[in-house]
C-alpha cells in the first residue's frame, strides 16, 4: 500500500469582508496510505454556522456544491489533485486557497555494487528507501520470489552473501510504517548470480627477446568492476605477488623469465587464473651456445693431439695449423 503525503497550505480571505474560510482535515495525520479516505471541511470562521452554500473544487472544477461543507476524498497512488473550497451567504463569497494533495513516489529497491551479474562466493547489498525524507518509524523487508527472506528490520540495508548459483531471482522491498499495519512496497529488481569465473590470462609472446619485453593481459567477463593482481614463479621461488594494480588496467610488461599467472578481484572472492611459461631468448643462447663451443673444442683437441705426434713441430696451434696447410 503505498504512502501519500499531502500539504494543507493556510486559507486566505480574498473578500474584503472579515469572514474567513479555513479547511480542516480529520483524521489530522502527518501520512495517509493508500486505499483510505479523508474528511475535509470548510469552515467560515467569524461567521455562523447557517445559511452558507459551499463550492468544491478539484483541480478547477466544481466537484461538490450545497449546505454541506464536508468532502470525503479517497487516498490512491495517482492522486495529483488540487482542491478548494469557498462559501457564500448571499452574494459575499469567502474562499481558501488550494489543498494540493501530491502524488505518490514508489519507493526504491537498489543494488550495491551495481553489477549487471554477481558469481557465487561474492556479497551483495540491497537497499530500500521509502522516498520519504526520513528512514526513521519504517520497519523493513526483504522478498526474493515472492518469499519473504529479511523480516521486519529497522535498518534499510541488506547485505546478503555469500551468494551461490541458486540465488537469482526477483527483488522487492516493503515498508511499514510504525503503528500502521499497511505496507509501502518497491517494483522488482532482478539479480542474476552465476557460477565462479576462472581469470584469463594471455601473453603476446612467450618468448622475451634480447633487451625486450612480453606483454601479458588478464580478463573477467564480464569485465566491469574488476582489478588484477600480478604473481610469479621461478625455479627456486614460490608464486610471490609483484604488481598490484590498483585501476582496471589489465595489462603488464614483463622483461623476465619464470612462471607467471594473474587474479581478478573485486571484492570478496578473487579469481585465479592459469599460470603460463614465460622464458628469456638469453637463456636459448646458451643452451644453443654450448654444444657448439664443445664441439669446437674437441676439434681443437683433435688439432692439438696431431701437431703433438709431428717431429719439430711446436705445440702451439698456429704453427701446426700452418704445417698442416703446407
Amino acid at each position: 500500500m503505498a504512502l501519500l503525503l499531502y500539504i494543507i497550505k493556510y486559507s486566505y480571505v480574498i473578500s474584503m469582508i472579515s469572514n474567513k474560510v479555513v479547511v480542516t482535515r480529520q483524521p489530522n495525520w502527518p501520512q495517509m496510505f493508500s486505499g483510505e479516505s479523508i474528511t475535509l471541511t470548510c469552515e467560515v470562521q467569524g461567521g455562523e454556522t447557517t445559511d452558507w452554500t459551499c463550492e468544491w473544487r478539484r483541480d478547477g472544477k466544481t466537484v461538490k456544491m450545497g449546505n454541506d461543507k464536508h468532502l470525503t476524498v479517497n487516498v490512491n497512488e495517482s492522486s495529483s489533485e488540487e482542491y478548494m473550497c469557498q462559501c457564500r451567504r448571499r452574494d459575499d463569497w469567502h474562499s481558501t486557497n488550494l489543498l494540493n494533495v501530491g502524488s505518490v513516489i514508489d519507493p526504491v529497491l537498489t543494488v550495491e555494487p551495481n553489477w549487471s551479474t554477481f558469481y557465487a562466493g561474492e556479497f551483495v547489498t540491497f537497499i530500500c528507501d521509502m522516498n520519504e525524507g526520513r528512514d526513521t518509524d519504517w520497519q523493513y523487508r526483504l522478498i526474493r520470489n515472492n518469499q519473504e527472506i529479511y523480516l521486519y528490520q529497522s535498518d534499510k540495508h541488506f547485505r546478503v552473501g555469500p551468494l551461490f548459483t541458486g540465488y537469482s531471482g526477483e527483488f522487492h522491498c516493503c515498508g511499514n510504517w510504525t503503528g500502521s499495519c499497511d505496507s509501502k512496497c518497491s517494483k522488482t529488481v532482478t539479480v542474476t548470480v552465476s557460477d565462479r569465473p576462472r581469470a584469463t590470462l594471455t601473453a603476446g609472446s612467450t618468448t622475451i627477446p634480447v633487451g625486450g619485453s612480453v606483454t601479458l593481459s588478464c580478463s573477467v567477463e564480464p569485465s566491469a568492476g574488476w582489478k588484477y593482481r600480478w604473481f610469479r614463479r621461478t625455479s627456486d621461488t614460490s608464486f610471490v605477488e609483484f604488481s598490484r594494480n590498483n585501476e582496471e588496467n589489465r595489462e603488464i610488461t614483463v622483461t623476465q623469465g619464470g612462471i607467471y599467472k594473474c587474479d581478478g578481484k573485486r571484492g570478496n572472492p578473487s579469481f585465479y587464473s592459469h599460470s603460463i611459461t614465460v622464458s628469456s631468448s638469453s637463456h636459448l643462447v646458451l643452451l644453443i651456445s654450448g654444444p657448439v663451443v664443445g664441439f669446437i673444442l674437441i676439434i681443437l683437441l683433435v688439432l692439438l693431439c696431431f701437431c703433438r705426434r709431428s717431429k719439430g713441430e711446436t705445440f702451439f696451434f698456429f704453427f701446426c695449423f700452418a704445417k698442416l696447410t703446407k
